[in-house]
């Protein structure tokens, strides 16, 4: 098993002990594991403070240029862990969520499992943070 942990340039390293994601390359399929990823940008500072609806726009933003740094796109999500830091909001993330992954050819009957919570995000003027795991098959 090949493992390779990557971050990409419009989103740096974080300054913690971890990377933005990790490749696993197992039996010809790529395993990508996307960290926690939120509202950041290039200088990894917080955007959108306050608004809950562009952070959540840019959180998937970012999740899908990692994603797509490995070769990956949210057809091949097979899994989303969602951290709402008030889940007032969850209505309003369970919309959001499926207008992005609509406008990404992905409907009802192709949604990867998914659990969200509420929960104390690492900064406080976050409000949604989001990790996934996607499998690319050998194929593509």
């Amino acid at each position: 098993m090949k493992k390779t942990p990557f971050n990409i340039d419009s989103l740096p390293a974080p300054k913690a002990s971890f990377s933005r994601g990790l490749e696993l390359e197992m039996a010809g399929h790529k395993l990508i594991l996307i960290s926690g990823t939120s509202a950041v940008g290039a200088k990894t500072e917080t955007v959108y403070r306050g608004s809950f609806e562009k952070q959540t726009r840019h959180t998937y933003k970012n999740i899908e240029d990692l994603l797509a740094s490995r070769g990956a796109e949210f057809r091949h999500v097979v899994r989303w862990t969602c951290y709402l830091r008030d889940m007032a909001n969850y209505d309003e993330f369970c919309d959001l969520r499926e207008e992005i992954l609509g406008d990404h050819g992905i409907g009802r009957d192709d949604y990867a499992a998914s659990t969200c919570v509420e929960a104390r995000l690492c900064r406080e003027d976050l409000q949604v943070e989001i990790e996934c795991i996607a499998v690319v098959p050998p194929d593509e």
